[in-house]
């Protein structure tokens, strides 16, 4: 059974979807995606995914070719036409630059996909007993926006898995930025503090910091990889990651590689959240 996608004006199988290799996304890595996930078969925060993914769009000279109504609207209709109704799923939206004849212009018309995928959850002892990520020093082109460029996170997979991490956590010249794919936070006693600046401003970011207002102090700042050591728990976030705890970052160890009491309440403030915005009268 092959789920539908909306591809430049069509509801199409997905294995019928094709990409000429003229395409400047292909060629120049000159697109931008975004992605987000149902919740009781629901799109969550979906109105704030769509003006993120436009701004990207924006951002790289490009326009959507359909307004964030229509695209709503073809979301529901690929969500009806899914092939397993009993299962929650990721939503991808992408746009490429399109097919140029000389290999750098970019045409007057880019590809529009919108695509339903299997969700693929992290396994469950990730956040019973935590993860550990590895810092690596490197700053994203375009922090801002979701480009699908994302060539040094596969490059330093292997490292990753060697040193036994799940995941890297950036920084340039000891200013900590985000993880590969994830925003990052840090537990300092009752005070959360987050990276404010040269990150992605993720959806699931926003929503933890919403609701972790009401019980703790916020600080979006600067914070340097000394500053690590003065942690009493992190955890990072994203769509497909939600809240995951990291219990250790290199060699060290945070709340003795226990995941603590303040990240457990965010997880369920936030699963609790998702749950509730999404359920239908």
């Amino acid at each position: 059974m092959s789920n539908y996608c909306y591809f430049n004006g069509q509801i199409l199988p997905e294995d019928a979807i094709r990409f000429q290799i003229n395409d400047l996304g292909i060629l120049r890595s000159y697109s931008v995606f975004d992605y987000l996930r149902t919740y009781n078969f629901t799109p969550f925060r979906l109105s704030e995914y769509l003006t993120r993914f436009e701004n990207s769009v924006k951002s790289i000279d490009l326009s959507l070719p359909i307004s964030k109504e229509e695209i709503t609207e073809k979301i529901d209709e690929l969500l009806f036409w899914r092939a397993d109704k009993t299962k929650e799923v990721g939503i991808r939206l992408l746009m490429t630059g399109g097919y140029s004849e000389n290999g750098f212009n970019a045409p007057e018309n880019p590809n529009f996909l919108i695509r339903i995928e299997d969700l693929r959850p992290k396994p469950d002892d990730y956040y019973e007993q935590g993860v550990k990520v590895i810092t690596h020093e490197y700053q994203r082109e375009l922090p801002e926006i979701k480009t699908t460029n994302y060539s040094r996170a596969l490059i330093i997979q292997k490292a990753m898995e060697v040193k036994k991490a799940v995941d890297a956590l950036y920084h340039l010249d000891g200013n900590i930025s985000e993880c590969t794919r994830n925003n990052f936070f840090l537990f300092k006693g009752n005070t959360l503090v987050t990276p404010k600046t040269n990150i992605l401003r993720g959806i699931t970011r926003k929503t933890v910091l919403e609701l972790a207002a009401s019980k703790f102090q916020i600080e979006e700042r600067d914070i340097y990889l000394e500053e690590l050591k003065e942690g009493t728990e992190a955890f990072k976030t994203g769509t497909n990651t939600l809240v995951l705890p990291v219990i250790q970052i290199d060699e060290l160890k945070i709340n003795k590689k226990q995941v603590g009491p303040n990240t457990k309440a965010m997880m369920q403030m936030f699963a609790d959240f998702a749950h509730e915005s999404t359920l239908k009268d």
